[in-house]
C-alpha cells in the first residue's frame, strides 16, 4: 500500500483532498456575533445578550439546531436566570441563537461561556470570553434591555398596585352596599333653627 501511494503520489493527493473535503461538509462552525469580551458587573444582575449564528462548512446557517450555553462550575461565573449554569436554545431560521439574563457571581476575574451546537450527528464548539468586574457599574445597555428590572422600579409598582388595590376593594365594597353602581352619600346638612327673644316694652315719663 505504501508502494502504491508513493508511486502514485498524485492519485493519493487527490484522495486526500476528497476525503478532507468530505469530511468538511458535516461539520457546524459556530461564530459569535454578540458578548465577546464584555465586561459585566459582579455580583449583579446584567440583561447582557451573548448570540452566535450556527452555519455549515459552506458558510450556510443552519436553522433548528440545539445550542447549549454553559458557565464555568467554579471561579469566576454566574447563574442564568433559572437558577442553572446552562441554558438551552435551538436557533431561528438565519441560524441564530442568544441568551442573556445572567446573574454573576461575586468573585472577579475572566471567564468562557462554552457554546455547543447540535444538528443531527454534527457537533460544532465554540467559547466567549467575559470578564467579570467589581468595578463595573450597570451600562445604559443593560438598563435598555426589556429583561432588566430595577429594584427601586419593582418597590414603586407594589407599592402602586397596593394602592390600587385598596381603591378597587372600596368601590367593590360600595357596590355591594347599594347593589348596583357605586355611590357617594353626602354628610347630613346642618339646620338651624332661627330663635327671636323675649320682646322689651320702655315705657317714658308721663
Amino acid at each position: 500500500m505504501r508502494f502504491s501511494c508513493l508511486s502514485g503520489r498524485f492519485l493519493c493527493v487527490l484522495w486526500a483532498a476528497a476525503a478532507l473535503a468530505a469530511s468538511g461538509q458535516e461539520s457546524l462552525r459556530i461564530d459569535v456575533v454578540e458578548g465577546a469580551g464584555v465586561v459585566v458587573p459582579a455580583q449583579a444582575f446584567s440583561s447582557r445578550r451573548f448570540a452566535v449564528v450556527v452555519k455549515d462548512a459552506g458558510g450556510r446557517p443552519v436553522p433548528g439546531a440545539t445550542v447549549h450555553f454553559r458557565l464555568p462550575a467554579q471561579g469566576p461565573t454566574g447563574a442564568f436566570a433559572s437558577g442553572l449554569r446552562t441554558e438551552s436554545t435551538v436557533t431561528g431560521a438565519g441560524g441564530e441563537a442568544s441568551v442573556y439574563g445572567i446573574r454573576w457571581g461575586a468573585e472577579p476575574g475572566r471567564l468562557e461561556i462554552t457554546v455547543a451546537a447540535v444538528s443531527g450527528s454534527l457537533r460544532a464548539e465554540a467559547r466567549i470570553p467575559v470578564e467579570v468586574s467589581a468595578g463595573t457599574r450597570l451600562s445604559r445597555q443593560d438598563r435598555a434591555n426589556p429583561s432588566y428590572r430595577a429594584p427601586s422600579g419593582s418597590k414603586k409598582w407594589i407599592v402602586l398596585i397596593a394602592v390600587g388595590a385598596g381603591a378597587a376593594a372600596g368601590v367593590a365594597l360600595s357596590s355591594g352596599r347599594n347593589g348596583g353602581a357605586p355611590s357617594y352619600t353626602p354628610p347630613a346638612a346642618v339646620v338651624v333653627t332661627p330663635t327671636i327673644g323675649t320682646p322689651t316694652i320702655t315705657i317714658g315719663k308721663p
